[in-house]
Protein backbone atom coordinates (compact mmCIF):
# COMPACT_ATOMS: atom_id res chain seq x y z
CA UNK A 1 0.00 0.00 0.00
CA UNK A 2 1.30 3.37 -0.59
CA UNK A 3 -0.29 6.57 -0.96
CA UNK A 4 -1.96 7.99 -3.74
CA UNK A 5 -5.09 9.51 -4.70
CA UNK A 6 -6.81 8.21 -2.50
CA UNK A 7 -6.51 7.85 0.88
CA UNK A 8 -4.51 4.42 0.60
CA UNK A 9 -4.11 2.80 -2.86
CA UNK A 10 -4.38 -0.44 -3.41
CA UNK A 11 -2.40 -2.26 -6.95
CA UNK A 12 -5.26 -3.09 -9.38
CA UNK A 13 -3.70 -6.90 -9.26
CA UNK A 14 -5.10 -7.11 -5.69
CA UNK A 15 -8.64 -5.23 -6.89
CA UNK A 16 -8.21 -8.12 -9.76
CA UNK A 17 -7.93 -11.28 -7.24
CA UNK A 18 -10.83 -9.42 -4.73
CA UNK A 19 -13.26 -8.93 -7.16
CA UNK A 20 -13.42 -12.76 -8.42
CA UNK A 21 -12.82 -14.26 -4.68
CA UNK A 22 -15.93 -11.73 -3.88
CA UNK A 23 -18.18 -12.60 -7.07
CA UNK A 24 -17.37 -16.42 -6.99
CA UNK A 25 -18.21 -16.34 -3.24
CA UNK A 26 -21.34 -14.73 -3.94
CA UNK A 27 -22.48 -17.37 -6.83
CA UNK A 28 -21.63 -20.34 -5.34
CA UNK A 29 -21.93 -19.89 -1.53
CA UNK A 30 -24.73 -17.82 -1.83
CA UNK A 31 -26.73 -16.56 2.02
CA UNK A 32 -23.59 -18.24 4.18
CA UNK A 33 -21.28 -16.11 2.24
CA UNK A 34 -22.94 -12.83 2.26
CA UNK A 35 -22.97 -13.61 6.16
CA UNK A 36 -19.10 -13.34 6.75
CA UNK A 37 -18.16 -10.65 9.13
CA UNK A 38 -19.22 -9.05 11.93
CA UNK A 39 -22.62 -10.06 12.60
CA UNK A 40 -22.51 -7.93 15.89
CA UNK A 41 -22.25 -4.91 13.71
CA UNK A 42 -23.95 -5.77 10.96
CA UNK A 43 -20.85 -5.34 8.80
CA UNK A 44 -20.83 -8.27 6.08
CA UNK A 45 -18.08 -8.70 3.59
CA UNK A 46 -20.03 -7.25 0.70
CA UNK A 47 -19.64 -3.94 3.06
CA UNK A 48 -15.80 -4.25 3.47
CA UNK A 49 -15.33 -4.72 -0.01
CA UNK A 50 -17.06 -1.47 -0.75
CA UNK A 51 -15.50 0.71 2.03
CA UNK A 52 -12.19 -0.71 1.37
CA UNK A 53 -12.63 0.36 -2.55
CA UNK A 54 -14.12 3.55 -1.31
CA UNK A 55 -11.08 4.54 0.34
CA UNK A 56 -8.28 2.96 -1.86
CA UNK A 57 -9.86 3.92 -5.23
CA UNK A 58 -12.12 7.11 -4.59
CA UNK A 59 -11.72 8.54 -7.74
CA UNK A 60 -12.87 5.25 -9.60
CA UNK A 61 -16.50 5.55 -7.68
CA UNK A 62 -17.01 8.45 -6.89
CA UNK A 63 -14.85 10.69 -8.95
CA UNK A 64 -16.42 9.05 -12.01
CA UNK A 65 -19.73 9.17 -10.78
CA UNK A 66 -19.16 12.96 -10.17
CA UNK A 67 -17.61 13.46 -13.54
CA UNK A 68 -20.30 11.71 -15.59
CA UNK A 69 -22.83 14.01 -13.42
CA UNK A 70 -21.13 17.11 -14.43
CA UNK A 71 -19.87 16.25 -18.26
CA UNK A 72 -21.36 14.93 -20.97
CA UNK A 73 -20.43 11.15 -21.14
CA UNK A 74 -21.28 7.73 -21.88
CA UNK A 75 -21.97 7.40 -18.30
CA UNK A 76 -23.84 10.94 -17.64
CA UNK A 77 -27.74 9.45 -18.13
CA UNK A 78 -26.77 6.01 -15.90
CA UNK A 79 -25.53 8.14 -13.50
CA UNK A 80 -27.78 10.59 -13.29
CA UNK A 81 -30.77 8.20 -12.85
CA UNK A 82 -28.76 6.52 -10.46
CA UNK A 83 -28.41 9.71 -8.72
CA UNK A 84 -31.95 10.23 -8.56
CA UNK A 85 -32.10 6.58 -7.59
CA UNK A 86 -30.02 6.49 -4.30
CA UNK A 87 -31.87 9.89 -3.21
CA UNK A 88 -35.19 8.80 -3.21
CA UNK A 89 -33.75 5.53 -0.96
CA UNK A 90 -31.60 8.00 1.57
CA UNK A 91 -35.30 10.06 1.38
CA UNK A 92 -37.25 6.33 2.54
CA UNK A 93 -34.83 5.62 5.17
CA UNK A 94 -34.99 8.75 6.88
CA UNK A 95 -38.94 8.95 6.08
CA UNK A 96 -39.08 5.08 7.43
CA UNK A 97 -37.40 5.82 11.08
CA UNK A 98 -39.21 9.29 11.27
CA UNK A 99 -42.42 7.02 10.97
CA UNK A 100 -40.82 4.70 14.05
CA UNK A 101 -40.02 2.04 12.26
CA UNK A 102 -36.70 -0.28 12.68
CA UNK A 103 -33.69 2.01 11.98
CA UNK A 104 -31.69 -0.88 11.30
CA UNK A 105 -34.22 -2.78 8.75
CA UNK A 106 -34.41 0.75 7.55
CA UNK A 107 -30.46 0.38 6.44
CA UNK A 108 -30.99 -3.29 5.91
CA UNK A 109 -33.51 -2.18 2.60
CA UNK A 110 -31.38 0.68 1.98
CA UNK A 111 -28.47 -1.30 0.65
CA UNK A 112 -30.55 -1.63 -2.23
CA UNK A 113 -30.06 1.70 -3.44
CA UNK A 114 -26.22 1.22 -2.61
CA UNK A 115 -25.31 -2.22 -4.26
CA UNK A 116 -25.49 -0.18 -8.12
CA UNK A 117 -22.14 1.58 -6.60
CA UNK A 118 -20.41 -1.98 -7.58
CA UNK A 119 -20.66 -0.97 -11.28
CA UNK A 120 -18.32 1.52 -11.46
CA UNK A 121 -15.69 -0.96 -9.88
CA UNK A 122 -16.79 -3.67 -12.22
CA UNK A 123 -16.13 -0.45 -15.53
CA UNK A 124 -12.84 0.45 -13.48
CA UNK A 125 -11.15 -2.89 -13.48
CA UNK A 126 -13.03 -4.42 -16.95
CA UNK A 127 -11.33 -1.18 -18.26
CA UNK A 128 -8.14 -2.24 -17.10
CA UNK A 129 -7.95 -6.30 -17.64
CA UNK A 130 -10.26 -6.37 -20.89
CA UNK A 131 -10.49 -10.73 -21.32
CA UNK A 132 -10.98 -10.51 -17.28
CA UNK A 133 -14.79 -11.25 -17.51
CA UNK A 134 -14.15 -13.80 -20.31
CA UNK A 135 -11.76 -15.75 -17.93
CA UNK A 136 -13.66 -15.46 -14.88
CA UNK A 137 -16.61 -16.87 -16.37
CA UNK A 138 -14.75 -20.08 -17.32
CA UNK A 139 -13.35 -20.29 -13.82
CA UNK A 140 -16.59 -19.44 -11.98
CA UNK A 141 -18.32 -22.59 -14.76
CA UNK A 142 -15.93 -25.23 -13.02
CA UNK A 143 -16.20 -23.75 -9.47
CA UNK A 144 -19.96 -23.42 -9.18
CA UNK A 145 -20.30 -26.94 -11.25
CA UNK A 146 -17.48 -28.76 -8.86
CA UNK A 147 -19.05 -26.88 -5.43
CA UNK A 148 -22.20 -27.82 -6.69
CA UNK A 149 -21.88 -31.12 -6.92
CA UNK A 150 -19.83 -31.55 -3.33
CA UNK A 151 -22.95 -29.65 -2.32
CA UNK A 152 -25.17 -32.41 -2.86
CA UNK A 153 -23.66 -35.00 -2.06
CA UNK A 154 -21.55 -34.19 0.60
CA UNK A 155 -22.00 -30.41 2.21
CA UNK A 156 -25.18 -29.99 2.30
CA UNK A 157 -26.24 -33.19 4.39
CA UNK A 158 -23.37 -32.87 6.76
CA UNK A 159 -24.43 -28.82 7.60
CA UNK A 160 -27.56 -30.40 8.84
CA UNK A 161 -29.53 -28.14 7.11
CA UNK A 162 -28.37 -24.71 8.62
CA UNK A 163 -26.90 -23.27 11.93
CA UNK A 164 -28.29 -20.89 14.14
CA UNK A 165 -26.74 -17.18 13.91
CA UNK A 166 -29.17 -15.07 15.95
CA UNK A 167 -32.52 -14.17 14.65
CA UNK A 168 -31.80 -15.91 10.95
CA UNK A 169 -30.89 -20.11 10.30
CA UNK A 170 -28.19 -19.57 8.57
CA UNK A 171 -26.61 -22.66 6.65
CA UNK A 172 -22.90 -23.69 6.53
CA UNK A 173 -22.46 -24.00 3.45
CA UNK A 174 -24.84 -21.79 1.13
CA UNK A 175 -26.77 -23.02 -2.16
CA UNK A 176 -25.04 -22.61 -5.45
CA UNK A 177 -26.35 -20.10 -7.64
CA UNK A 178 -24.41 -19.38 -10.70
CA UNK A 179 -25.40 -22.33 -12.77
CA UNK A 180 -27.56 -19.77 -15.37
CA UNK A 181 -25.05 -17.49 -15.17
CA UNK A 182 -21.85 -19.92 -16.10
CA UNK A 183 -23.88 -21.83 -19.14
CA UNK A 184 -24.81 -18.22 -20.77
CA UNK A 185 -21.45 -16.93 -20.12
CA UNK A 186 -19.71 -20.50 -21.28
CA UNK A 187 -22.30 -19.59 -24.50
CA UNK A 188 -20.94 -16.08 -25.19
CA UNK A 189 -17.19 -15.99 -24.13
CA UNK A 190 -16.27 -19.91 -25.32
CA UNK A 191 -15.32 -20.05 -28.67
CA UNK A 192 -15.04 -23.88 -28.70
CA UNK A 193 -17.87 -25.57 -26.88
CA UNK A 194 -16.70 -28.71 -27.10
CA UNK A 195 -13.97 -27.55 -24.46
CA UNK A 196 -16.30 -26.88 -22.26
CA UNK A 197 -19.12 -29.73 -22.38
CA UNK A 198 -18.23 -30.76 -18.91
CA UNK A 199 -18.63 -27.79 -16.95
CA UNK A 200 -21.99 -26.69 -19.39
CA UNK A 201 -22.85 -30.21 -18.43
CA UNK A 202 -22.19 -29.94 -14.58
CA UNK A 203 -24.08 -27.09 -14.83
CA UNK A 204 -26.96 -27.72 -16.54
CA UNK A 205 -27.71 -30.67 -14.44
CA UNK A 206 -27.13 -28.06 -11.02
CA UNK A 207 -29.76 -26.10 -12.82
CA UNK A 208 -32.06 -28.68 -12.62
CA UNK A 209 -31.01 -30.27 -9.42
CA UNK A 210 -32.08 -27.13 -7.06
CA UNK A 211 -35.21 -26.95 -8.66
CA UNK A 212 -35.36 -22.86 -8.88
CA UNK A 213 -38.20 -22.00 -11.02
CA UNK A 214 -36.88 -18.25 -10.82
CA UNK A 215 -33.80 -19.30 -12.16
CA UNK A 216 -35.23 -21.29 -14.73
CA UNK A 217 -37.44 -18.83 -16.06
CA UNK A 218 -34.54 -16.58 -16.32
CA UNK A 219 -32.47 -18.18 -18.03
CA UNK A 220 -35.16 -19.28 -20.68
CA UNK A 221 -35.31 -15.73 -21.46
CA UNK A 222 -31.70 -14.93 -21.23
CA UNK A 223 -31.06 -18.03 -23.25
CA UNK A 224 -33.77 -16.96 -26.20
CA UNK A 225 -32.33 -12.99 -26.43
CA UNK A 226 -28.55 -14.33 -26.59
CA UNK A 227 -29.93 -16.86 -29.35
CA UNK A 228 -31.65 -14.21 -31.38
CA UNK A 229 -29.01 -11.71 -31.01
CA UNK A 230 -25.75 -14.12 -31.57
CA UNK A 231 -27.35 -15.63 -34.53
CA UNK A 232 -25.88 -19.00 -33.90
CA UNK A 233 -28.40 -21.69 -34.15
CA UNK A 234 -25.52 -24.73 -33.69
CA UNK A 235 -24.91 -23.07 -29.79
CA UNK A 236 -28.52 -22.39 -29.01
CA UNK A 237 -29.06 -26.29 -30.12
CA UNK A 238 -26.30 -27.57 -28.15
CA UNK A 239 -27.47 -25.28 -25.17
CA UNK A 240 -30.93 -26.82 -25.04
CA UNK A 241 -29.90 -30.19 -26.18
CA UNK A 242 -27.59 -30.31 -22.82
CA UNK A 243 -30.36 -30.17 -20.44
CA UNK A 244 -32.51 -32.75 -23.28
CA UNK A 245 -30.28 -34.92 -22.53
CA UNK A 246 -29.82 -34.48 -18.68
CA UNK A 247 -34.31 -34.82 -18.31
CA UNK A 248 -33.79 -37.60 -20.80
CA UNK A 249 -31.06 -39.89 -19.18
CA UNK A 250 -32.40 -38.99 -15.48
CA UNK A 251 -35.73 -40.61 -16.98
CA UNK A 252 -34.51 -43.34 -18.26
CA UNK A 253 -32.27 -44.53 -15.47
CA UNK A 254 -34.99 -43.67 -13.16
CA UNK A 255 -32.46 -41.55 -11.17
CA UNK A 256 -33.27 -40.21 -7.80
CA UNK A 257 -31.72 -38.32 -4.82
CA UNK A 258 -32.89 -36.27 -2.06
CA UNK A 259 -33.42 -32.54 -2.99
CA UNK A 260 -31.35 -29.66 -0.95
CA UNK A 261 -32.14 -29.00 2.46
CA UNK A 262 -35.68 -26.54 2.25
CA UNK A 263 -36.04 -27.80 -1.70
CA UNK A 264 -38.51 -30.49 -0.66
CA UNK A 265 -38.97 -33.91 -2.86
CA UNK A 266 -36.46 -35.57 -4.82
CA UNK A 267 -34.25 -34.75 -7.64
CA UNK A 268 -35.36 -36.24 -10.41
CA UNK A 269 -37.48 -35.80 -14.02
CA UNK A 270 -40.47 -36.38 -13.01
CA UNK A 271 -39.57 -34.12 -9.89
CA UNK A 272 -37.98 -31.32 -12.04
CA UNK A 273 -41.24 -31.45 -14.47
CA UNK A 274 -43.91 -31.45 -11.62
CA UNK A 275 -41.68 -28.46 -10.30
CA UNK A 276 -42.15 -26.76 -12.88
CA UNK A 277 -45.71 -27.32 -13.93
CA UNK A 278 -46.86 -27.05 -9.80
CA UNK A 279 -46.72 -23.05 -11.04
CA UNK A 280 -49.22 -23.49 -13.82
CA UNK A 281 -51.44 -26.60 -13.17
CA UNK A 282 -51.26 -28.12 -9.90
CA UNK A 283 -53.44 -31.08 -10.31
CA UNK A 284 -51.75 -32.17 -13.70
CA UNK A 285 -48.00 -31.60 -11.93
CA UNK A 286 -49.66 -33.81 -8.96
CA UNK A 287 -48.86 -36.81 -11.71
CA UNK A 288 -45.13 -36.30 -11.72
CA UNK A 289 -44.37 -35.41 -8.26
CA UNK A 290 -45.37 -36.05 -4.69
CA UNK A 291 -44.22 -32.79 -3.86
CA UNK A 292 -46.36 -30.72 -6.55
CA UNK A 293 -48.96 -29.76 -4.06
CA UNK A 294 -45.98 -28.29 -1.92
CA UNK A 295 -44.69 -25.96 -4.68
CA UNK A 296 -47.45 -25.12 -5.91
CA UNK A 297 -48.69 -23.44 -1.92
CA UNK A 298 -45.42 -21.65 -2.40
CA UNK A 299 -47.05 -19.79 -5.44
CA UNK A 300 -50.19 -19.53 -3.70
CA UNK A 301 -48.68 -17.92 -0.36
CA UNK A 302 -46.86 -15.49 -2.31
CA UNK A 303 -49.79 -14.40 -4.16
CA UNK A 304 -51.52 -13.70 -1.36
CA UNK A 305 -48.89 -11.59 0.32
CA UNK A 306 -48.50 -9.78 -2.96
CA UNK A 307 -52.15 -9.16 -2.99
CA UNK A 308 -51.69 -7.95 0.84
CA UNK A 309 -48.87 -5.93 -0.67
CA UNK A 310 -50.79 -3.92 -3.21
CA UNK A 311 -53.92 -3.54 -1.05
CA UNK A 312 -52.05 -1.84 1.87
CA UNK A 313 -50.04 0.43 -0.65
CA UNK A 314 -53.22 1.91 -2.28
CA UNK A 315 -55.22 2.62 0.68
CA UNK A 316 -53.91 6.40 0.38
CA UNK A 317 -52.92 8.40 -1.93
CA UNK A 318 -49.90 9.26 0.13
CA UNK A 319 -48.90 5.27 0.03
CA UNK A 320 -49.90 5.30 -3.76
CA UNK A 321 -47.13 7.65 -4.36
CA UNK A 322 -44.51 7.05 -1.94
CA UNK A 323 -45.22 3.30 -0.31
CA UNK A 324 -44.72 2.98 3.43
CA UNK A 325 -41.01 3.86 3.37
CA UNK A 326 -37.94 1.75 4.36
CA UNK A 327 -37.76 -0.53 7.68
CA UNK A 328 -42.14 -0.73 7.16
CA UNK A 329 -42.48 -4.95 8.44
CA UNK A 330 -44.49 -5.94 4.93
CA UNK A 331 -44.25 -9.52 6.39
CA UNK A 332 -46.79 -8.38 9.06
CA UNK A 333 -49.19 -7.49 6.06
CA UNK A 334 -50.36 -11.22 6.21
CA UNK A 335 -51.08 -13.91 9.27
CA UNK A 336 -49.03 -16.43 8.36
CA UNK A 337 -45.76 -14.30 7.99
CA UNK A 338 -46.30 -11.97 11.05
CA UNK A 339 -43.87 -11.04 12.89
CA UNK A 340 -41.08 -13.12 10.94
CA UNK A 341 -37.75 -12.22 9.73
CA UNK A 342 -38.81 -11.62 5.92
CA UNK A 343 -37.93 -8.58 4.35
CA UNK A 344 -38.21 -9.30 0.64
CA UNK A 345 -41.64 -10.60 -0.98
CA UNK A 346 -39.71 -12.04 -3.54
CA UNK A 347 -40.56 -10.24 -6.38
CA UNK A 348 -38.58 -6.97 -7.30
CA UNK A 349 -41.95 -5.02 -8.25
CA UNK A 350 -43.69 -5.31 -4.99
CA UNK A 351 -40.61 -4.74 -2.97
CA UNK A 352 -40.24 -1.28 -4.66
CA UNK A 353 -43.76 -0.71 -4.31
CA UNK A 354 -44.12 -2.12 -0.54
CA UNK A 355 -41.20 0.64 0.34
CA UNK A 356 -41.56 3.61 -1.89
CA UNK A 357 -45.09 3.32 -3.89
CA UNK A 358 -45.21 3.74 -7.47
CA UNK A 359 -42.33 6.29 -8.12
CA UNK A 360 -40.08 3.43 -6.78
CA UNK A 361 -41.18 1.14 -8.96
CA UNK A 362 -40.58 3.82 -11.80
CA UNK A 363 -37.37 5.09 -10.06
CA UNK A 364 -35.68 1.48 -10.35
CA UNK A 365 -36.93 0.46 -13.25
CA UNK A 366 -35.43 3.86 -15.13
CA UNK A 367 -32.72 2.97 -13.79
CA UNK A 368 -32.43 -0.62 -15.21
CA UNK A 369 -33.41 1.19 -18.40
CA UNK A 370 -30.24 3.69 -18.52
CA UNK A 371 -28.43 -0.09 -17.68
CA UNK A 372 -30.10 -1.68 -20.84
CA UNK A 373 -29.06 1.19 -23.06
CA UNK A 374 -25.30 0.79 -21.95
CA UNK A 375 -25.74 -2.77 -22.42
CA UNK A 376 -27.53 -1.93 -26.19
CA UNK A 377 -24.37 0.15 -27.05
CA UNK A 378 -21.58 -2.18 -25.64
CA UNK A 379 -23.15 -4.89 -28.25
CA UNK A 380 -23.57 -2.39 -31.09
CA UNK A 381 -19.70 -1.98 -30.02
CA UNK A 382 -18.26 -5.08 -29.71
CA UNK A 383 -20.77 -7.51 -31.54
CA UNK A 384 -21.03 -9.63 -28.27
CA UNK A 385 -24.66 -10.23 -26.26
CA UNK A 386 -23.52 -11.46 -23.24
CA UNK A 387 -24.45 -7.85 -21.46
CA UNK A 388 -27.92 -7.91 -23.04
CA UNK A 389 -29.08 -11.26 -22.20
CA UNK A 390 -27.45 -11.32 -18.80
CA UNK A 391 -29.43 -8.48 -18.03
CA UNK A 392 -32.81 -10.18 -19.15
CA UNK A 393 -31.68 -13.15 -17.24
CA UNK A 394 -31.66 -10.83 -13.90
CA UNK A 395 -34.49 -9.13 -14.69
CA UNK A 396 -37.04 -11.34 -14.77
CA UNK A 397 -35.83 -13.84 -12.65
CA UNK A 398 -36.34 -11.47 -9.96
CA UNK A 399 -39.92 -10.86 -10.43
CA UNK A 400 -40.42 -14.13 -8.93
CA UNK A 401 -37.08 -14.50 -6.61
CA UNK A 402 -35.37 -12.54 -3.98
CA UNK A 403 -32.55 -11.06 -6.25
CA UNK A 404 -32.01 -7.26 -6.20
CA UNK A 405 -32.66 -6.77 -2.24
CA UNK A 406 -29.87 -9.33 -1.56
CA UNK A 407 -26.18 -9.00 -1.32
CA UNK A 408 -26.01 -12.58 -3.49
CA UNK A 409 -27.94 -11.55 -6.14
CA UNK A 410 -27.33 -7.75 -6.39
CA UNK A 411 -23.57 -7.45 -6.02
CA UNK A 412 -22.75 -9.91 -8.93
CA UNK A 413 -25.00 -8.43 -10.85
CA UNK A 414 -23.71 -4.79 -10.58
CA UNK A 415 -20.00 -5.90 -10.46
CA UNK A 416 -20.47 -8.15 -13.66
CA UNK A 417 -22.60 -5.63 -15.52
CA UNK A 418 -19.50 -2.84 -15.16
CA UNK A 419 -17.37 -5.56 -16.43
CA UNK A 420 -19.83 -5.88 -19.24
CA UNK A 421 -19.91 -2.45 -20.29
CA UNK A 422 -16.45 -1.57 -19.07
CA UNK A 423 -15.99 -1.74 -23.45
CA UNK A 424 -18.05 1.11 -24.03
CA UNK A 425 -16.12 3.57 -21.80
CA UNK A 426 -12.90 2.17 -22.65
CA UNK A 427 -14.07 3.40 -26.70
CA UNK A 428 -15.05 6.64 -25.07
CA UNK A 429 -11.50 7.02 -23.41
CA UNK A 430 -9.42 6.26 -25.80
CA UNK A 431 -11.36 8.40 -28.14
CA UNK A 432 -11.35 11.17 -25.66
CA UNK A 433 -7.36 10.43 -25.14
CA UNK A 434 -6.81 10.54 -28.92
CA UNK A 435 -8.37 14.19 -29.30
CA UNK A 436 -7.01 15.74 -26.08
CA UNK A 437 -3.71 14.69 -26.42
CA UNK A 438 -3.19 14.71 -30.30
CA UNK A 439 -0.10 16.88 -30.50
CA UNK A 440 1.72 14.21 -27.63
CA UNK A 441 4.00 12.05 -28.62
CA UNK A 442 1.84 8.08 -28.29
CA UNK A 443 4.09 7.66 -25.10
CA UNK A 444 2.85 11.00 -23.32
CA UNK A 445 -1.01 11.36 -24.68
CA UNK A 446 -1.19 7.40 -23.06
CA UNK A 447 0.49 8.27 -19.56
CA UNK A 448 -1.53 12.15 -19.16
CA UNK A 449 -5.04 10.12 -20.38
CA UNK A 450 -4.56 7.39 -18.36
CA UNK A 451 -3.71 10.02 -15.37
CA UNK A 452 -6.94 12.10 -16.16
CA UNK A 453 -9.33 9.10 -16.86
CA UNK A 454 -8.07 7.21 -14.08
CA UNK A 455 -9.86 9.59 -11.40
CA UNK A 456 -12.42 11.09 -13.79
CA UNK A 457 -11.85 14.46 -11.90
CA UNK A 458 -11.23 16.61 -15.27
CA UNK A 459 -8.00 17.53 -14.55
CA UNK A 460 -5.48 19.02 -17.28
CA UNK A 461 -3.06 17.27 -18.43
CA UNK A 462 0.55 19.08 -17.84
Amino acid sequence: MRAGNAFIEVTPRFWAGVVGFTILGYLSMTRSFAYLGVRALNVFIGEVVLGLFLLTRTRDILGKWAGALTTKARLSQFSWSYYLFLGYGVAQLLRGIVAGYSPLTALQNLVFNVYPLYIFIGVWLGSLYPNYLGKFIRLLAWVNGVYGLLYLAVLDPLSGGASSAGDDQIALFGQPAGSALSILGLLCFETRLRRASLPLLLNAFMMLALMVRAEWLGFAIGFAIWGILSRKLGKMLIGAGAIIVLLGAGYLADFSMPAPSGRGGQISTRDVIGRGLSAIDPEVASGYSESAAITAGTVEWRKTWWEAIWNSVHETDTGTLFGHGYGFPIADLVTYLKNGNIRTPHNIFFFCLAHGGWIGVILFFAFQLTIFRLHWLTYKLTKQPFGMAYLAMCVSGACFGNFFETPFGAIPYYLITGLAIAPLQAKAEQAYVSSRFKNYSHQQAHVYGLELFHGATGRSAP
